[in-house]
């Protein structure tokens, strides 16, 4: 059997993964996990017809296989995936297409998005929005999203709003570019890099553990500062 989970939600698809694998070490599953961007033909092969010697069950576990470079090579790796016998777990970072997953009629698909509320956020994530409804806004996303998720796509956000008042024009749907353009109004230059330093250093503490101060605690703070000189 084929699994895939997909999604731009890679928090919550990655929790799926974790509980998959951690249901199959307690039955005793042996997992096989590769990296599609170092995978070869020959190695996959092995991988998906080799049996353990001692006749334990195994599963494949491979990740990003969809988010290689077009190529004969991913074509092939991909058409080996889904002629194959043994139970394999795909998981991709991005939303895969009707024409990718059509590709594994039989499988077992989990599609993780990111909530509208979510992106509701990250529209009246600006100082016209008013306070209280942007703290409300940010709490239903974190809920529906994770505060990690919430947090990464700030910093994207963020990133985008910076090329837009530096002239460049970031790749994306054009109802999205001008979406990006209206936000940007709402800032200046040099506030939008006081924010991106700000998400910088969160992004360090939280690597080094470093703070006292929950995620969620410092993405308010982040929200009412933009209401306060440091951000006008």
């Amino acid at each position: 059997m084929i699994k895939i989970l997909h999604g731009e939600n890679t928090i919550k698809s990655r929790e799926k993964l974790v509980s998959l694998l951690t249901d199959l070490q307690a039955k005793g599953i042996k997992i096989v996990r590769l990296e599609a961007n170092k995978l070869n033909l020959p190695e996959l092969e092995a991988a998906l017809i080799q049996t353990d010697l001692f006749g334990a069950t195994e599963t494949v576990v491979i990740e990003e296989l969809h988010s290689l470079l077009k190529s004969k090579r991913k074509d092939q790796l991909i058409n080996l995936v889904a002629a194959a016998n043994k139970d394999v777990i795909l998981w991709e970072k991005r939303d895969l297409t009707k024409p990718m997953l059509a590709k594994f009629p039989n499988a077992n698909i989990e599609m993780f998005k990111l909530s509208s509320a979510l992106f509701s956020w990250l529209d009246l994530f600006h100082s016209e929005t008013q306070i209280q409804k942007n703290l409300e806004s940010l709490h239903k996303a974190i809920e529906a999203n994770t505060d990690h998720m919430c947090f990464v796509m700030l910093m994207r956000q963020v990133r985008l709003l910076i090329q837009i008042k530096e002239g460049i024009i970031p790749p994306g749907a054009p109802f999205m570019i001008q979406k990006i353009k209206k936000q940007a109004n709402y800032f200046s230059l040099p506030t939008l890099l006081q924010i991106h330093e700000d998400l910088f250093k969160i992004d360090m503490d939280l690597k080094s553990s470093k703070g006292f101060s929950s995620l969620q605690q410092r993405l308010d703070l982040l929200v009412v500062n933009l209401y306060s000189d440091k951000h006008q």
